[in-house]
């Protein structure tokens, strides 16, 4: 079926992204929510040193910074998820929704051979490349795929 060819075969890479948020991991988590409003972002990338140190999210909002006070001059790296599952640029698409579906993630960083930050893909991204490209074939389909017509219609 061409959705299991696309996710197999198609690296990560391959997927329109939009640029990460990358920030220094001892930025405030004010400043850290900040940049992420402004690049419309659900997440931001942090960093020691040009390398990957953790990642923090929209749900680390909701769940570590909304009604704790003082939060938001704390340093992010205090709260961030250190050390996030990520991917390598080269890896199928498939690899992706398997490590989102596995750790129930929504945002996976995309690291190149030496270890630094590429982008970051989005469940949103791979639902974008599927709606794409699959589309056609799957709007296509007769209502039952296993159920066509032995003979045709009309006159």
């Amino acid at each position: 079926m061409i959705i299991e060819k696309s996710v197999q075969e198609v690296e990560v890479i391959a997927l329109k992204m939009d640029p990460p948020v990358v920030l220094e991991e001892t930025a405030s988590v004010g400043d850290v929510i900040r940049k992420m409003q402004e690049g419309r972002s659900g997440y931001a990338l942090l960093c020691r040193e040009g390398r990957l140190t953790g990642i923090f999210t929209e749900r680390d909002v909701l769940n570590k910074v909304v009604c704790v006070e003082g939060a938001l001059a704390r340093p992010v790296s205090e709260i961030m998820t250190r050390d996030p599952v990520c991917l390598h640029e080269k890896e199928p698409i498939r690899s992706a929704i398997l490590k989102m579906h596995k750790g129930g993630f929504r945002n996976i960083p995309i690291l190149d051979d030496d270890g630094k930050i590429v982008t970051c893909v989005r469940h949103k991204d791979i639902v974008h490349h599927l709606v794409e490209h699959v589309a056609q074939h799957v709007l296509n389909l007769p209502p039952d795929p296993n159920n066509l017509p032995n003979k045709r219609e009309g006159g």
